[in-house]
């Protein structure tokens, strides 16, 4: 062969080989898109050990760029939800009312979702025992871990490797002590502002590890108290992905890990858990001067380090045990729970006015959602909230988790065939109803809690109702407890719909049946007040029935300090940021206005 020929040959060569990697490379990247843009030649080991999502979305790069979309993106407001953290206590002052003698009645904002529950748990008033302390909230002596549970991504590998997997030590254990023993990983420096920020360090929120196995990334349950509690309804244990379940299931059940009514259960007996040195320090001081136990930051500093302590010992645990596997959740399972072991958990608090016993409601999503048509029909949370979404080639399930209104084609247009404007009409029709209900029910409650307010104190006043002079709690309790009942019966229903998070969409039916129920409740309660002032010969007692401008005079306006506290000057807005517990927008008070009484002239017109 010539010396041409031969160049020929060689240049035809290394254009077919050239070729043939072109292929494979182009094969290899369409397969990896199908799983979710794998990177195949850049992949990194996924484990426990390491379960940031910054880590493991280094395998899933287009998945990691959905998630952390919502750090830089303008926050949006929907009438009812959205990611703008507005102040809740701004919007609806009624909760002050409802929550009065709880930290909640200080702070409570809107939801700013998945990526920022770490940061906004630790930022948050009710996490901060100086601020609580100086607002009259004595009692309050710090978070347990067990608030961790569902902020934090690290949980599990706390659990495992910090309370060397001892779940009640684990729950027990002060939540500003155990989250200073996040490690340091991804190249990060040791208690730098990287390690303290919400990528892999402390403030990180949910992460892939959560929900995902690391070996073949099913679905899995990883939080041990939403295991406990499903075995408590029936499913059984499974060593892989912790209950036995359909793969359909448990893209509702990943969920239901953390948006459910929970509570902690005391254990009855204390146990061993780490303490922090600071508590043997005379000279750290809390700001009333009575000595701290804790280092409310982040890190170990200024000499502070681990000890071991007793603590009361508690657990996380779902308030499931009437509620059975394949039932549909009513919301007297949870009256019958609560009821049945008051006597070791009374309550999560005393109402400050009406000094009733009070259940609070947190998030349940997955009780009301049970019931409902979706879920009659096999449709998952999953399925609406992180619908598939095609990026070229790919099909992607969504993962920035978020209100099915923003994406309504791909949320709600796979199995429904109406116009997308139909669809959203549906959904704010239900929701607006519900919201009547809702407020209706609120209203209702703050009015019947005064009224308890007025009658405690004209009761006070009588020498039958007194000891040594004074109003005896005891004996007004007595004298009131039917009232009382009602009073934490109907709030348990208001917060319900309140806290979760769909506004009746969910179960529109039960959710409208429980807020019937609290009205009512509300109205008897008021009825046998009368009855029990005329009985004690208290003349002319009329009933409350506040409305809307009555509600808006609760206003409290922005978090704000009372004194002078680690820095900061009385009168200082609490938050740094004007992006959390701001106002909500001016279009949503409005919408709140015409809600109740319900002005069909307008609500129907938008």
């Amino acid at each position: 062969m010539s010396k041409k020929g031969l160049s020929v040959a060689i240049v035809v060569l290394i254009v077919l080989i050239a070729g043939v990697l072109w292929l494979n490379n182009d094969i290899t990247q369409k397969q990896n898109e199908g799983i979710g843009g794998t990177i195949s030649k850049n992949l990194v080991e996924l484990s426990d050990d390491n379960p940031t999502f910054d880590h493991w979305g280094q395998n899933f790069p287009d998945y990691l760029d959905m998630y952390t979309k919502v750090e830089k993106e303008v926050p949006f407001s929907t009438e009812f939800g959205g990611n703008l953290a507005y102040s809740k206590l701004i919007r609806y002052p009624q909760l002050t009312v409802l929550w009065a003698g709880y930290p909640f009645s200080i702070d409570a904002n809107e939801e700013r979702g998945h990526f920022w529950i770490q940061v906004d748990q630790m930022d948050t008033a009710r996490n901060n025992k100086d601020f609580l302390n100086s607002h009259g909230f004595a009692a309050f002596a710090g978070q347990p871990t067990a608030c961790m549970n569902c902020h934090s991504g690290w949980s599990p590998w706390l659990l495992e490797n910090v309370a060397k997997g001892d779940w009640v030590a684990f729950n027990s254990t002060k939540y500003w002590t155990m989250i200073k023993n996040v490690p340091a990983v991804n190249g990060i420096v040791e208690n730098s502002p990287e390690h303290s920020g919400p990528h892999g360090g402390k403030r990180m929120g949910v992460t892939c590890a959560d929900c995902h196995n690391p070996d073949d990334m099913s679905l899995r349950l990883s939080r041990q108290a939403a295991i406990d509690s499903l075995v408590m309804r029936g499913y059984e244990k499974d060593p892989v992905q912790g209950i036995k379940a359909s793969r359909e299931e448990m893209r509702s059940l990943v969920c239901a890990q953390c948006h459910v009514e929970y509570y902690f259960k005391p254990t009855g007996e204390k146990v061993k858990v780490m303490g922090e040195s600071i508590a043997n320090d005379t000279s750290k001081k809390w700001y009333n001067g009575t000595q701290k136990t804790y280092d409310e930051f982040d890190s170990w500093r200024d000499g502070n380090s681990p000890t071991e302590i007793e603590a009361d010992g508690i657990v996380l645990l779902f308030p499931w045990a009437e509620w059975k596997k394949g039932q549909p959740f009513r919301i007297e399972m949870f009256d019958d729970y609560y009821d049945k072991i008051r006597d070791k958990f009374p309550s999560d608090w005393t109402h400050k006015l009406s000094g009733a016993p009070m259940i609070k409601i947190q998030h349940p999503e997955t009780e009301l959602y049970s019931g409902g048509v979706h879920a009659a029909n096999g449709v998952s949370c999953a399925d609406c909230h992180m619908p598939y979404i095609r990026k070229g080639a790919k099909k992607l399930s969504q993962h920035n988790v978020t209100s099915p209104l923003a994406d309504i084609n791909s949320a709600c247009k796979t199995c429904h065939t109406q116009s997308e404007e139909y669809l959203k009409g549906q959904i704010a029709d239900i929701q607006n109803s519900v919201a009547y209900d809702l407020r209706t029910a609120e209203y209702g409650i703050v009015s019947l809690i005064t009224d308890i307010k007025k009658l405690r104190d004209a009761l006070g006043e009588k020498p039958e109702y007194q000891s040594e002079g004074k109003a005896d709690v005891k004996k007004i309790n007595l004298a009131l407890n039917e009232v009382l009942e009602l009073h934490r019966k109907a709030q348990i229903r208001a917060d319900f719909v309140g806290a979760e998070n769909s506004t009746g969409f969910h179960n529109p039916r039960e959710a409208s049946r429980m807020l019937l129920q609290a009205i009512d409740m509300a109205r008897t309660g008021q009825s046998k007040l009368v009855e029990i002032a005329s009985a004690n010969g208290i003349a002319n007692f009329k009933t409350s029935n506040l409305g809307f401008e009555d509600i808006q005079k609760l206003n409290p306006g922005e978090i704000r300090y009372k004194v002078d506290l680690n820095g900061k000057k009385a009168g200082d807005r609490y938050y740094e940021h004007d992006n959390v517990n701001g106002n909500p927008p001016a279009a949503s008070l409005e919408h709140d206005k015409n809600i109740k009484p319900y002005n069909y002239q307008i609500i129907d017109k938008k």
